[in-house]
C-alpha cells in the first residue's frame, strides 16, 4: 500500500494532513489527492499534489513553469487555480466532476481550445526541437537502432517555420484532461507541458490525441476564432502531423524506460514503424 510522505508538505507550518489517495491516470507522473485542514481558519481544501521526481525531470516538466502559467490565467476560470509551490511539488486545486468521455462534443472541445490560445502567452516557449532533444537524452542506447536515429536526425535537422505568432498553448488537450463539474462548467487540467507555442501545432495535438477527422476539427476551430480563411491552417495542421507522432514516439520510449511497461514500448514501436515511411 502506497503511503504519502507527509514531509514533502513540511513547508506549510499551519496546514494539517487530513487524508491522502492516489490518482490513478496521469500518465508523466503519479499525483495524489489530499485533504488537508487550514490550522487558523479551520478550512478544509482538497488539492492535487503534482511532483517533481524522476519522471517530470524525464519528460522535461517544470513545476514552476505550470504554476506561474496557472496563476496567469487563474482569472480564466478553464483551470485549476494553483495553491503552493514547495521544493518537491505543486499542489493544485482538486476540481471535482467526471472525466470528459466521448459524449463531450467536438464542438465543445475545440471551443476549449480556442478559448485557451486566447489566454495571456506564457513567458517561456515550447522549441519542439529542443524538446525532442530532451526526451533523447533519456531514451535507453538499446532502444536507439539505426531506423530510430535516422528518424531523429531526419526531424532534428530540418529548418522548422513558423506558422502562427505564439499563443498560449496547452500541448496536451485530451478529453482525459478535461473535468465535467457538477455545475456543468469545463475545466482543463494538467498544464504541465503548457508553454507559449504556435497554435497550429496545438491544434494538430489537440487533433491526434482525441482521433479527429482533422479537416473538419480545423474548420470548427477556425469558425470558433473567427477565422474566415482557414486553408492556411489546414495546410499548417497537416505539416505538424508527423512532428506530433515524432514527439509521441519519443515520449512513449522513455516512458517504457521509467515505468518498464509493455504497452508504451508497443505504442512507440508502432509510431517508428509509422515514421519509417516518410521519405528522407
Amino acid at each position: 500500500m502506497e503511503i504519502f510522505d507527509q514531509s514533502l508538505l513540511s513547508a506549510l507550518h499551519d496546514v494539517e494532513l487530513i487524508s491522502a489517495r492516489p490518482l490513478s491516470g496521469g500518465l508523466t507522473n503519479r499525483c495524489w489527492l489530499l485533504k488537508i485542514r487550514n490550522g487558523t481558519s479551520g478550512q478544509y481544501s482538497s488539492l492535487v499534489w503534482r511532483p517533481i521526481a524522476a519522471s517530470s525531470s524525464a519528460f522535461g516538466v517544470s513545476r514552476h513553469h505550470e504554476y506561474r502559467v496557472l496563476a496567469q490565467i487563474a482569472p480564466s476560470g478553464i483551470a485549476p487555480k494553483p495553491a503552493y509551490l514547495l521544493e518537491h511539488g505543486l499542489l493544485v486545486e482538486w476540481i471535482e466532476g467526471e472525466e470528459a468521455s466521448n459524449e463531450l462534443s467536438d464542438t465543445i472541445l475545440l471551443k476549449l481550445q480556442a478559448d485557451i490560445h486566447t489566454l495571456p502567452v506564457p513567458h517561456w516557449r515550447l522549441d519542439v526541437q529542443q524538446k525532442a532533444a530532451h526526451y533523447w537524452q533519456f531514451i535507453p542506447q538499446h532502444f536507439k537502432t539505426p531506423e530510430l536515429i535516422s528518424i531523429f536526425h531526419h526531424f532534428q535537422y530540418r529548418q522548422l517555420e513558423t506558422k502562427f505568432a505564439d499563443t498560449c498553448c496547452h500541448h496536451d488537450l485530451g478529453r482525459y484532461n478535461i473535468i465535467h463539474t457538477d455545475n456543468g462548467r469545463d475545466v482543463v487540467i494538467d498544464w504541465e507541458y503548457a508553454a507559449a507555442g504556435d497554435p497550429s501545432l496545438d491544434l494538430a495535438l489537440t487533433i491526434n490525441a482525441n482521433g479527429l477527422e482533422p479537416n473538419g476539427a480545423v474548420k470548427m476551430y477556425c469558425q470558433h476564432r473567427r477565422i474566415s480563411n482557414n486553408q492556411p491552417w489546414l495546410d499548417a495542421v497537416a505539416d505538424w502531423q508527423p512532428w506530433c507522432d515524432y514527439l509521441a514516439m519519443l515520449w512513449f520510449f522513455v516512458g517504457a524506460d521509467i515505468w518498464q511497461e509493455q504497452t508504451y514500448l508497443e505504442s512507440a514501436n508502432q509510431l517508428q514503424q509509422k515514421l519509417s515511411f516518410l521519405p528522407r
